[in-house]
């Protein structure tokens, strides 16, 4: 049994991708603590789940906006975390900073491009200086990983392209659960919600057909949302077993992204998509993008052109009428990765006997 940690920068309510595999980690018979930034400071302390420990840690002002001081903030966090470790498991290239963490192996999983998250919401000179800054930290840090994983072909090329990183793509696949169909013309989008135009459209678009949307999740612009739309159906931050109680209410998923994203051009693919059609749930998504392509190669759903509230309606009705079918497993994803963090943990044993 080895003793693993994974990070990650937001509050873990929840993250998908890392509790699922958390969840392999403790079926492999590992000792496994996810640590989260609860920037809020209104989650859970401790969570023990599924063979795994969650602590989340509170530092800083919860009302912290401003991006040099939520960065500070952050940088606090990783800075307050200690152990030691056979593994740890960084996601996203912002949780690499981490100063009294000590391990035999570290591994990074570039879950999206971190680097873009700064300019997402709207670009300056202050938010383009972060942005280079994270570019120019994980540039420094490859050599100090045993190995990568990506979530999707392209952000794997992307990656490889621009930082020399060779990764194994992981994709954010569940089992299928599929759930009866509510058939109440109610859309769902249950996630961190950080891109503020893209729940307006949901918004103005279910307004033009009639349907009604649900929103779940944490995020930067909930306080702006909530403020704006103080009637829209928001539920707040969600783990395992009520995301089964939210899908269960649903018709479709909605995951639409802005284009002009980096971290959507580039290959970027929402965990939601295959939570949805786990569920046998379509989602909706951003036409001419590696996530529609995606999308509708598989038949998972419908695309739409992005600020495009006619396009939008016209694909959530389309999607109301479709059925979906997972042909992909959890269980394949979960052996390529589970491969490469036995390897790894096998060199370090190898290393120290």
């Amino acid at each position: 049994m080895s003793k693993i940690a994974l990070i990650v920068t937001n509050g873990c309510s929840p993250d998908p991708r890392v509790e699922r595999h958390a969840r392999w980690l403790a079926e492999a018979g590992h000792d496994v603590t996810i640590y989260a930034w609860d920037r809020a400071h209104e989650l859970d302390q401790k969570t023990i789940r599924n063979g795994y420990t969650i602590f989340r840690v509170r530092i800083g002002s919860r009302a912290a906006s401003f991006p040099i001081t939520v960065v500070r903030q952050k940088q606090k966090f990783l800075n307050a975390l200690k152990g030691q470790f056979d593994l740890v498991l960084y996601n996203d290239s912002d949780s690499i900073g981490t100063k009294n963490i000590h391990a035999a192996r570290r591994m990074l999983d570039l879950h999206d491009i971190a680097h873009a998250w700064p300019v997402m919401q709207k670009t300056n000179f202050l938010r383009k200086l972060l942005s280079a800054r994270m570019k120019k930290q994980l540039r420094k840090s490859v050599s100090s990983f045993d190995g990568f994983f990506t979530s999707s072909a392209g952000l794997s090329m992307y990656f490889e392209q621009h930082f020399s990183i060779k990764s194994t793509v992981v994709l954010n696949l569940r089992n299928s659960n599929s759930l009866p169909r509510p058939k109440t013309k109610k859309i769902g989008f249950f996630g961190r919600i950080r891109d503020y135009d893209a729940m307006v459209l949901l918004i103005e678009s279910c307004k033009k057909i009639g349907f009604s949307p649900i929103f779940a999740g944490d995020g930067p612009c909930v306080d702006r949302l909530t403020k704006n739309y103080p009637n829209i159906d928001y539920r707040g931050p969600f783990d395992e077993n009520e995301l089964n109680e939210l899908m269960a209410e649903i018709d479709i998923m909605y995951a639409l992204y802005n284009p002009e994203k980096e971290n959507i051009r580039r290959g970027a693919l929402p965990v939601k998509m295959f939570d949805a059609a786990a569920f046998g749930r379509p989602t909706v998504t951003t036409a001419n993008t590696p996530m529609g392509e995606f999308c509708l190669k598989n038949k998972l759903g419908t695309v739409a052109t992005f600020d495009d509230v006619d396009a939008v309606s016209n694909a959530i009705l389309d999607a109301y009428e479709l059925d979906v079918v997972v042909n992909h497993t959890e269980e394949d994803e979960q052996k390529k990765f589970m491969t490469v963090i036995e390897s790894i943990l096998d060199t370090h044993q190898e290393g120290s006997s």
